[in-house]
């Protein structure tokens, strides 16, 4: 069957080629196919294939399991291919399909394309599809996402458990899989506290033994009543509530403090960005506190960067 003559379209030579090549060797040409009930003459299956539509017909019309297949049990009508395009990338041009339009977009639909809308609806869709051709490359993940990423790794080595895919939240979830095989999703925190399998239990820690392992620390920045214009760098290991108990730092007071996933790297972009590049013997300077305190608001923004560029080497 052609596509349906009232859209005016034709299968072009480009249209042609493009079944016949795949994009970064990934992508498989295919069809963007419509199917209509003759129950409705407004109900609509929008689907995407590699293969021809006229076989992903004869499936919907056979295969109960599916939706499209319970409609033909019920009305004892099958569906008829009213249209299709041939396009580059079947899965995009879905994607597009529906966003010309007001309903949900794949996957929120749960696996059901079928809609009632009028003929123009449909139109407008399928207009964009022609439109859109190929998918747009992805955007860049910001330099946060790598960051945390390598965050959570760093606490799951020696736990026999792999992070699958990316970290984009510390306080939202990501995928596990442990070298049992078992795969869940969970909040990142909860693993990055000790959190292990919910299955097999592997990789479960203390927080305190994750703490150590992943040798990550408090970089703060001091300050002493009796030395105004006056600062001091402190790198410490411990917990914050722990070097406040022991009371390290003397007669100096905790102005600013940030907790930080690399204190090495932490303790040289602090220095660079008062000027004063390590080495040195790390002693209280002198310099204006509000340059002091800006430099501690950089510091996150320069370490993401720095551990992003690290983590995107090593992927």
């Amino acid at each position: 069957m052609p596509p349906y003559p009232n859209m005016g379209w034709r299968q072009n030579d480009r249209s042609r080629i493009n079944l016949d090549f795949k994009i970064e060797g990934t992508m498989k040409s295919g069809y963007l196919y419509v199917l209509v009930h003759p129950s409705d003459p407004n109900l609509y299956k929008i689907g995407q294939t590699t293969r021809h539509p006229e076989e992903r017909l004869a499936e919907h019309n056979c295969n109960y399991q599916e939706y499209t297949g319970q409609i033909v049990k019920k009305t004892g009508q099958e569906w008829k291919l009213k249209t299709y395009i041939a396009v580059s990338d079947p899965s995009w041009a879905e994607t597009v399909f529906w966003g010309a339009t007001p309903f949900a977009d794949i996957p929120f639909r749960q696996g059901i394309e079928v809609e009632k809308m009028e003929w123009k609806l449909v139109q407008a869709g399928l207009a964009a599809v022609e439109k859109a051709d190929v998918r747009p490359p992805p955007k860049p993940l910001p330099d946060w996402v790598y960051a945390y990423t390598a965050w959570m790794k760093k606490r799951l080595e020696g736990r026999d458990i792999t992070l699958v895919g990316h970290v984009t939240s510390r306080s939202g979830k990501a995928t596990f899989r442990c070298s049992s095989g078992h795969k869940w999703r969970t909040r990142s925190a909860c693993v990055a506290e000790g959190e292990g399998c919910p299955q097999c239990g592997i990789g479960n820690r203390e927080p305190e033994e994750i703490w150590q392992a992943a040798k990550v620390g408090y970089l703060c920045l001091l300050i002493h009543p009796n030395k105004p214009g006056v600062i001091k760098i402190v790198l410490t290991y411990k917990k914050l509530e722990q070097w406040y108990e022991e009371k390290c730092w003397q007669d100096w007071h905790v102005h600013r403090h940030r907790f930080v996933e690399d204190p090495v790297l932490a303790e040289r972009l602090i220095w660079e960005l008062l000027g004063q590049p390590l080495p040195h013997d790390r002693e209280p300077i002198k310099i204006d506190l509000s340059v002091a305190e800006q430099a501690f608001r950089d510091l996150i923004y320069l370490m993401h960067r720095e551990i992003a560029l690290a983590e995107k080497k090593n992927r």
